[in-house]
């Protein structure tokens, strides 16, 4: 669904600390796990919808009055990140945007949002990282609704970081509102103490945003199926060393990377050499938060990135066998304690030797990444400013190619995932019957679909008209058991001329 963004501010309002940072505190040192974090924004929107009480004016005030007080305790958002290393925090400011919504009701975007839209909703692209660390949006739907957009500088915060700040910030706005005093836990900044920073000369970083083309759809798992795989791992895992029960995002990340590795190794066969495509590893990355890792466990409101990546290599395996993927993913997990991340700071060197061997096997085509994130169980539905709790929460088109991002339902009946594939595998997954029916819905299409009826016919099989069509239940499910040869699907996500038959994965 397309969405037309209109700049109402023809100048951005920088947002300072109500209270001066003190001299001591201008240099926030970078930790070496900041260090080693990619240079990019992560992209939050919070929508709201009409408070019926309050004018735009006011909310628009309300937010800016308690994002400056907050700012005092999260000086570094309003700091200038230098050099990978540290933030010079003098209280520069955070750039505050807004914008109007022209002719779009809040209520369709959320209903059928298409991803890479809503990212005319953020401050910032995501690629073009600056020096600074936080920017905010404030968009107005005609309907009285609004969203807050938020980029965070994934050098400075990581996912957990970034929405308790926001949970604090909407605190704030209620002590303000109720005329409290300000009664607001501070953050903890002992990140650079307990992973001190290194010397990094010689290390460019990850690559963090591709170049071709990427698409980034969402997609929302039925909780009682994703339940249902769950169960069916753990009775397969009965008889294997691990006993623990696998988690919701666990088991679905087992069963999405066998279509995945289904996907890819039929892809990579095409026209490469048998020699080149046994020398390709396919490794499966899983992003877990370490605060809980420790003994005694970190509190959640420690700031920075405290995230580390436990990787498998696991072979392709069908139908029950999938558990040997939970397994290793837990194993993994189990082992990531206080004594790993002691061997990880004494042996940093051989970490840096590590990533940089797997980018030159990446440039090289030899290495194929499907990486899970996770902020399931995040408290990502609690910012109440005065207006109510958000009507959703949702992530942006982040153009990283083979990414998934887990998040919870906001009633909790499912999971979101945001995927992030090249086109053609991304056309593949949505035709994979496995996937299609651990769905909540149909698989969602562009937003600027229309149905073939409308379409001329003549043009599209000339291949001079680009269509797309949204089909329904009863139309998906009539292409699944019939084939795609009929002119009633012509397009579905990528580009399908009519007559050109397309294999459905996984049966």
């Amino acid at each position: 669904m397309k969405i037309e963004v209109e700049v109402i501010s023809k100048s951005v309002e920088m947002i300072k600390p109500s209270s001066p940072t003190p001299n001591h505190l201008h240099h926030h040192q970078l930790s070496f796990l900041d260090q080693l974090a990619p240079p990019a924004y992560i992209p939050f929107l919070f929508f709201y919808e009409s408070t019926g009480t309050k004018t735009i004016t006011q909310i628009s005030n309300i937010l800016k009055t308690s994002l400056s007080k907050i700012l005092s305790q999260y000086y570094p958002f309003a700091g200038r990140v230098k050099h990978n290393l540290f933030v010079h925090c003098s209280d520069q400011g955070v750039p505050f945007f807004e914008s109007k919504v022209k002719s779009q009701p809040l209520s369709d975007v959320i209903a059928s949002p298409f991803v890479s839209e809503l990212n005319k909703l953020l401050p910032y692209r995501l690629g073009e990282v600056t020096e600074v660390p936080l920017g905010v949006q404030l968009n107005v739907f005609d309907c009285g609704g609004f969203a807050i957009g938020l980029c965070v500088s994934h050098r400075i915060a990581d996912g957990l970081t970034s929405f308790t700040f926001v949970n604090r910030w909407a605190a704030q706005a209620n002590c303000d509102a109720q005329g409290k005093s300000n009664i607001i836990v501070g953050p903890d900044f002992s990140a650079a103490s307990i992973f001190p920073p290194k010397n990094m000369d010689g290390y460019l970083g990850v690559s963090y945003v591709n170049k071709k083309e990427i698409v980034t759809k969402r997609f929302v798992f039925d909780g009682s199926k994703v339940e249902a795989l769950r169960s069916r791992y753990e009775e397969s895992m009965k008889f294997s060393k691990t006993q623990k029960r696998p988690s919701k995002v666990e088991a679905l990340s087992a069963f999405l990377w066998n279509i995945f590795l289904a996907v890819r190794r039929k892809t990579d066969c095409v026209g490469i050499p048998n020699q080149s495509r046994a020398q390709t590893l396919y490794t499966v990355v899983y992003i877990m938060d370490l605060r809980s890792r420790f003994d005694p466990p970190l509190p959640q409101h420690a700031f920075g990135n405290y995230y580390r990546a436990a990787t498998a290599t696991p072979t392709l395996v069908n139908g029950e066998e999938s558990h040997r993927l939970v397994r290793q993913v837990i194993e993994e997990i189990e082992n990531i304690d206080n004594n790993y991340m002691r061997r990880f700071q004494e042996g940093y060197r051989e970490h840096l030797d590590f990533m940089r061997k797997r980018m030159e096997r990446f440039a090289k085509g030899e290495l194929v990444t499907l990486t899970f994130s996770s902020v399931c169980r995040f408290p990502i539905y609690d910012a109440d400013f005065g207006w109510g709790k958000p009507a959703w929460v949702s992530m942006a088109a982040m153009n990283i190619n083979n990414q998934i991002v887990f998040m919870d339902t906001k009633n909790g009946d499912g999971i979101e995932s945001y995927f992030s594939l090249t086109e053609e595998d991304m056309a593949k997954f949505e035709l994979h019957k496995d996937f299609i029916a651990l769905l909540k819905s149909p698989v969602d299409t562009k937003y600027h679909a229309s149905t073939v009826e409308e379409a001329d016919l003549d043009k599209v099989q000339q291949g001079d008209l680009d269509v797309a069509y949204v089909p329904t239940h009863e139309q998906t499910t009539d292409v699944l058991t019939k084939g795609l040869h009929s002119p009633t699907f012509i397009k579905h996500c990528f580009n399908l001329k009519p007559g050109n038959p397309v294999e459905i994965e996984g049966g």
